[in-house]
């Protein structure tokens, strides 16, 4: 049997440096069994599974949350049956396949073993994908054929969650903690240990536990404490730069990864979010809100409402230094294309091409040594867990089960890695003895500083079911500095202009709508999204789910 569609991805076998296994000069002789029977052929379809299915750097990853300002039918309550469609099937396919077939051919046993944990992960990960966003799915679990029936119906979520976790728990017998050389970034028992604590968060929240069940907290309790602790035994911990994660390759932090290598695979988050003068052919993306900026807290850790070193006209002074990491604002240094002493400008009228309609900019993980050529062509790797992350789940599912000592240790190591000061009671800003309710705010909240633009916000709004007490019937707004003197007069003085003195001597800041059409307006049905009928149409078998247009399928069973 002829499977040339396994060959489509041996392109990206260099991304293994595995070049000798394309020494067959013609690869449409090669035989399914051949891919079996070579570590290199089988390696390679491996790769190519990786490449396929990893999440990696998407330009609008804050627009479907209260980070950036715009928005689409999700945030105005605008979806049809036909607006979400991630329901693939090819790569679980693809994925199958491998599964399948790797122990049928003469590659050794210990190879064979860790392809395939490689590859149960990968699956696991395509149906959690799948289930975060429609609850139950089909659950097909080996390659289908012509002949096999193809009208398969919806699995319960219970069932789903059960066999996402069973693929990671036999995952974990396989995988070790770490690779080396070129083979860092493939999963190990760090990435199975992590996907498992949030596929067991995400289980236990509201949005798939409205009835708060407390054995499923109990479970993501103990999966994400042991992580925590497995995973600092061998050496894996926060990085000691907040900044540089995602700079300092491969760093002890990075726990689930997708890998970029210019040139063959980049991406042009850099170009999409930095202004136009510094990047090419695509700008106006992830766009800070004012909310967003005014969720950081002081140094002190203290709330900007709650502080007096607050200043809410040099908003930007004795701040969480995340918010430098993060936020670009105007008059800020931020020496873009390599350009020393570069100031960036905000205010109306400035001549920055493709200037923010917030008067902000995100500046994480954007390279400011990329010249804008590099800018759609960045090779920044894209961190999808990181051991904040775990840590975090840990202290959520620690609060949610009444283990607050642990909950609140886990919060000030984040914060004292940040950069907050600890304070005369070693706090890091954090309230003592806070209530349950309390406890989960504070939380949220670091989660929202913590992971600001790494498309995390969207998905714990949803687990949490935050949409409608947080977000709906407001407007998010922006900051547009305007000037007091004339553009000409101005471009006089701002090379010596120095913004933490002389900000209202040429600047007045100005309060700006930026949903100017509809107020935020999520839906009740959009926790778990309709399957889009051209699916319904081909499978009779298949049931909408509940919400949506008479669906019976319940997404919580």
């Amino acid at each position: 049997m002829k499977i040339t569609s396994i060959f489509i991805g041996l392109s990206v076998l260099a991304l293994s440096s595995c070049i000798d296994a394309l020494d067959k000069k013609d690869l449409s002789a090669v035989t399914e069994q051949d891919v079996w029977n070579d570590p290199m052929y089988a390696t390679a379809y491996l790769n190519t599974l990786y490449n396929d299915n990893l999440p990696g750097w998407s330009i609008n990853a804050a627009d479907n949350s209260d980070e950036a300002g715009g928005g689409d039918g999700i945030m105005y309550g605008q979806l049809t049956t036909e607006s979400i469609d991630t329901w693939n099937y090819v790569q679980i396919r693809n994925i199958n396949l491998l599964l399948a077939n790797i122990g049928t051919g003469l590659i050794d046993k210990e190879t064979q073993n860790q392809l395939k944990a490689q590859a149960l992960v990968l699956r696991a990960w395509k149906y959690f994908e799948m289930v975060r966003l429609y609850g139950g799915v089909p659950m097909i679990m080996t390659p289908q054929d012509i002949k096999d029936d193809l009208y398969v119906t919806r699995n319960k979520t219970s069932e789903c969650i059960a066999l996402i976790l069973k693929d990671l728990d036999d995952a974990l017998v396989d995988l070790p903690w770490k690779w080396t050389g070129k083979d860092e970034g493939r999963f190990t028992k760090a990435s199975a240990m992590a996907l498992k604590g949030r596929v067991q968060l995400y289980y236990a929240s509201p949005q798939f536990n409205p009835s708060h069940d407390m054995t499923r907290w109990e479970a993501a309790y103990v999966t994400n404490k042991q992580a925590v602790e497995q995973l600092q035994a061998n050496g894996y911990g926060l990085y000691n730069n907040y900044e540089r994660i995602w700079f300092d390759e491969m760093n002890k932090e990075v726990l689930f990864v997708k890998r970029y290598q210019e040139p063959s695979v980049t991406h042009n988050w850099d170009a999409a979010t930095r202004p136009l003068t510094e990047a090419q052919n695509i700008t106006g993306f992830n766009h800070p809100t004012l909310e967003m900026v005014e969720s950081y807290p002081m140094i002190t850790g203290e709330p900007i409402t709650e502080s007096a070193l607050y200043d809410k006209t040099y908003y930007w002074k004795n701040r969480d230094p995340r918010f430098e990491a993060t936020i670009a604002h105007n008059g800020v240094l931020w020496e873009l294309s390599g350009k020393a002493g570069r100031k960036q400008w905000t205010y109306v009228g400035n001549s920055t091409l493709g200037s923010t309609a917030s008067g902000f900019y995100c500046r994480k993980a954007l390279n400011v040594e990329y010249t804008p050529f590099f800018t759609e062509r960045s090779s920044t790797d894209w961190v999808e867990i990181r051991f904040a992350e775990v840590m975090l789940n840990y202290a959520e599912s620690a609060a949610e089960t009444g283990k607050a000592n642990e909950a609140y240790d886990m919060l000030k190591l984040i914060r004292k890695r940040a950069g907050i000061i600890a304070g005369m009671d070693n706090q890091y800003g954090l309230k003592p003895n806070m209530t349950k309710d309390q406890l989960m705010q504070a939380i949220m909240l670091e989660r929202k500083i913590e992971f600001a633009y790494e498309g995390k916000r969207y998905w714990d709004l949803r687990r949490r079911k935050l949409f409608a007490s947080e977000l709906n019937g407001s407007k998010r707004h922006g900051l547009l500095p305007k000037l007091r003197i004339s553009p000409a007069e101005f471009d006089k003085v701002k090379d010596q202009f120095d913004i933490n003195k002389d900000y209202t001597k040429y600047f007045k800041d100005s309060l700006v709508v930026l949903d100017q059409k509809f107020s935020i307006d999520f839906k009740d049905n959009y926790y778990f999204y309709a399957i889009p009928n051209r699916h319904l149409e081909t499978n009779a078998q298949l049931k909408q789910t509940k919400g949506w247009d008479n669906g019976t399928f319940d997404p919580q069973e």
